[in-house]
């Protein structure tokens, strides 16, 4: 009876094992230099009502900063499964998008930045984000 027990616990443990999958988080503030002035995008966007018509009076504008910066430095700034690393522990170019980074509107090549990089692995795939927390004139 004693083995059976064992055996039955062993087979329902391991039906729970896919259940409690890991999750990564990696969260590390970058500090880089911006090699160009960054490019500002703006989109008017007009919503759709419920009938699927365009609803102009509703129009806004979105605005989404290009920047390409040489990053130099990477530090653990909370959670950091993986460590906060730059690769082969050297300098590398980065090209992202960032919306509503207004405080890049006055940035020129040369100034210095801080950006948060979030990545998160689970189950359901990976997510990764940057956020501007500092431009350095």
């Amino acid at each position: 009876m004693k083995s059976f027990r064992g055996c039955f616990f062993a087979l329902a443990s391991m039906c729970f094992i896919p259940a409690a999958s890991a999750s990564y988080v990696n969260t590390c503030l970058l500090t880089g230099t911006l090699l160009q002035a960054p490019q500002e995008r703006i989109a008017s966007i007009s919503p759709r009502g419920a009938n699927g018509q365009l609803n102009h009076q509703q129009e806004y504008e979105k605005s989404t900063f290009e920047i390409k910066v040489k990053i130099e430095q990477s530090e653990i700034a909370g959670r950091a499964d993986s460590g906060c690393q730059l690769p082969q522990n050297r300098p590398y170019e980065l090209s992202i998008s960032l919306p509503g980074a207004y405080a890049l509107v006055n940035a020129q090549k040369g100034d210095k930045v801080k950006l948060l990089h979030v990545r998160k692995t689970n189950k359901n795939g990976e997510y990764e984000k940057y956020i501007l927390k500092d431009v350095i004139h």
